[in-house]
């Protein structure tokens, strides 16, 4: 018998020559997780790799009998504990020797709920450091305590004793599970005793920084008991009585961030020095507005910690990284421009629509629907009295103009066509909003040029149980794309045609350069942890602009007639492949990576191909349906 003691050293103890020599090499290559890796809080995970089948016939993990692939890839999804944690790896040769195999890892242990009868306070604010508000902000604070008690903030100097009310129980981040599983989530992660309290800032300054102090009391024993006797009797919780013995107890702590009101810093003028600026709705959070161009100003009213917040209009703010501006001169007024002609120019393969502006504002494009956009420009007032349309552009129906709010001038643009892509940016103050039309003889794919994106290289992207990389595999479906495509008389431009480094924001440049059609990008999927593989895996396809959505749909539909994987789904994803938005683009999950069955179809020509032809029918698919009704 042969067990390896120690993973970290690759340690062999040998019972017996006749042994060594039958699993020699070492039969277990595990691919995920790595030896001592920390996953994900979670209560179950996977672990994959391979076997060597001419010497394995049994594979057992923690007592469960393991698949094993005839190729030798097999994969498990398997109960953990939180802390340190082993699986238990037993590998049975077919004369019946046994090796075993323990590989560690750690699993962090999940938040919970503080005890009744420890009066005992941390900080919870999701503050991302100091912070600056001015008049008219709301300061919301949220506190993790023992549950059941009475809650308060003080701010030294301008408000005391403000309330905070005790929350339901919060259920915590469990994203890789809401997203691309079942989308349960287990009692197990509730945490109760959260609470959050808030206050309307106003006129008044605090002339310096100060933080925010927190009181906790123990409620009386009246207090008590009237909860609990407010309950039904099976819903009773008698763990509130341990409260009693903390009876008249307090607890203060401060807070860690310091908090400035009204200061002297703000409001202040700003510019973008990066070239393609993100807006966000928050700190660190969803985008508002993307491919903001270098020399954009703003006014900056607030900050949290790195994150400063813009005054777009009276009712809109906006987010920016302070590494990705530059404060103006004190004094240096904000943006301000009277919008007075629209102008719309046609060429052969797009329409401009030219606005001159007084400087470069923050401006929003949404698709309200197909054949329908708008365009929103902060800080401009309308004086409008002009639009003068193209009268050779057959695409543009109506532009109609209106002031949606004080300092958002709003663009609506009714086309008789589907939006096929658009492109926006400044040449001096002047906006320029590029609307791309479709390609010449659109329902046939001859001459459309199309850019076709294997992912990953240089890093691997996911690794099958075998040790297949997903770039590899991407790679190879690519490949055999781009034969299906030429056979049309596409013409097709890769981002890469071997397995050389490309950067990720390097590949749409390369479509942008190419002025390209359609933008694919190939990829093979995995999971994070916590998500059971057997249950969700198959094939999809994600877009992120409006436009692409229609692609998408078509090549998911024939990627599920021809490769009778499951369907895993249509997806809006916030990929940087996607959200150029000069063309439609779509990135595909063409099958599970991690799974050794998926695995072997990857490596076989046929399976490729079978890929490919289904994505080039999405393909023709769509361009045939494109004007359609």
């Amino acid at each position: 018998m042969l067990r390896i003691i120690n993973i970290g050293l690759i340690l062999i103890l040998s019972f017996g020559t006749a042994v060594a020599d039958s699993f020699d090499p070492f039969p277990i290559d595990i691919i995920y997780p790595k030896p001592f890796a920390t996953i994900g809080s979670v209560d179950s995970t996977f672990i994959f790799g391979s076997v060597s089948p001419d010497r394995v016939a049994r594979l057992e993990i923690n007592g469960q009998n393991i698949s094993i692939h005839e190729e030798g890839g097999f994969i498990a999804f398997l109960p953990i504990e939180p802390g340190a944690f082993e699986f238990d790896i037993m590998a049975i040769s077919h004369t019946s020797d046994t090796i075993f195999l323990d590989w560690p890892i750690y699993v962090p242990v999940p938040g919970k709920s503080f005890a009744y009868d420890s009066l005992f306070i941390i900080d919870k604010n999701d503050f991302y450091g100091n912070l600056s508000l001015t008049e008219g902000d709301m300061l919301t604070l949220t506190i993790q305590a023992t549950p059941g008690c009475k809650a308060y903030f003080s701010i030294p100097g301008y408000a005391d004793s403000v309330p905070m009310a005790e929350m339901p129980p919060r259920i915590q981040p469990y994203w890789g599970e809401a997203v691309f599983g079942t989308g349960a989530v287990p009692d197990s992660m509730k945490i109760r005793g959260f609470y959050s309290g808030f206050i309307n800032i106003d006129y008044r300054k605090l002339t310096d920084s100060t933080r925010v102090i927190y009181n906790l009391k123990a409620p009386n024993k009246d207090e008590v008991l009237s909860r609990i006797l407010k309950e039904p009797v099976e819903f009773i919780d008698f763990e509130l009585l341990k409260l009693l013995n903390i009876k008249g107890q307090k607890y203060e702590s401060l807070s860690r961030v310091y908090l400035k009101i009204n200061s002297d810093d703000f409001p202040r003028t700003l510019r973008f020095k990066d070239s393609v600026q993100i807006v966000r709705v928050g700190p660190m959070k969803g985008y508002l507005s993307i491919f903001q161009p270098e020399g954009v100003q703003a006014v900056a009213v607030g900050r949290e910690g790195p994150w400063i917040k813009l005054r777009l209009s009276p009712n809109q703010s906006g987010w920016v990284n302070e590494s990705s501006i530059e404060f103006l001169d004190a004094g240096w007024p904000p943006p301000r421009s009277y919008l007075k002609v629209v102008r719309c120019k046609s060429e052969s393969d797009r329409l401009l629509i030219e606005m001159p502006l007084s400087a470069r504002h923050v401006y929003r494009v949404e698709e309200e629907d197909q054949r329908t956009l708008r365009l929103l420009i902060y800080g401009v007032t309308s004086d409008t009295d002009w639009i003068r349309y193209d009268f050779n552009d057959d695409n543009l129906r109506l532009a109609q103009w209106s002031q949606i709010e004080p300092e958002v001038y709003c663009l609506k643009l009714y086309f008789n066509k589907p939006i096929w892509g658009y492109d926006t940016y400044y040449v001096g103050n002047t906006l320029k909003l590029q609307i791309n039309k479709a390609p010449q003889d659109i329902d046939k794919m001859r001459d459309k040029k199309i850019v076709i994106d294997p992912g990953h290289s240089p890093d691997p992207g996911a690794i099958g149980p075998t040790g297949l990389k997903e770039s590899k595999a991407n790679l190879d479906i690519a490949l055999a794309l781009r034969k299906e495509l030429e056979k049309k008389g596409v013409e097709v431009i890769m981002t890469r045609e071997d397995m050389s480094d490309l950067p990720l924001y390097d590949r749409p440049k390369i479509a942008r350069a190419a002025d390209a059609d359609l933008f694919i990008s190939i990829h093979n999927n995995a999971l994070p942890d916590g998500v059971n593989p057997f249950e969700n895996n198959g094939v999809s396809t994600y877009y992120y602009h409006p436009h692409s959505i229609e692609l998408a749909r078509s090549i998911q539909s024939e990627l599920l007639k021809g490769t009778d994987l499951n369907d895993y789904g249509l997806y809006h994803g916030n990929l940087a492949v996607n959200r150029p938005t000069q063309y439609p683009a779509v990135l595909v999950e063409c099958a599970f990576i991690i799974l050794p069955e998926h695995e072997a179809m990857l490596k076989t020509e046929k399976f490729q191909k079978k890929v490919a032809r289904s994505i080039r029918k999405g393909i023709e698919k769509f361009l045939k349906e494109y004007d359609r009704e």
